[in-house]
C-alpha cells in the first residue's frame, strides 16, 4: 500500500440528536450532487455506526429536520 498525503477539503457536515434519547445522527453530504450520508451514534452503541445514504429530500423528511 502506497501512503498518500492527505489535505484537508471544506465539507457540510450537521449533527442532531433525536429527541431526548441518548442518539445521534451525522449528516454528511457527499461528493455527489444530492447524496447525503445519516451516520448513527447512540450511548448504548447498539446502532452505532449504521449508514443511511438518502437525497436531501428523504433525510429531511424522515428525520424532520432542516438541512441549510
Amino acid at each position: 500500500m502506497t501512503s498518500r498525503e492527505c489535505k484537508e477539503i471544506k465539507s457540510k457536515t450537521w449533527c442532531f440528536q433525536l429527541g431526548d434519547d441518548p442518539e445521534l445522527i451525522h449528516i454528511i453530504k457527499t461528493g455527489f450532487k444530492d447524496l447525503y450520508m445519516v451516520v448513527h451514534e447512540d450511548a448504548y452503541q447498539f446502532d452505532l455506526g449504521r449508514v443511511e445514504m438518502g437525497s436531501k429530500l428523504e433525510i429531511e423528511s424522515k428525520y424532520k429536520i432542516e438541512l441549510k
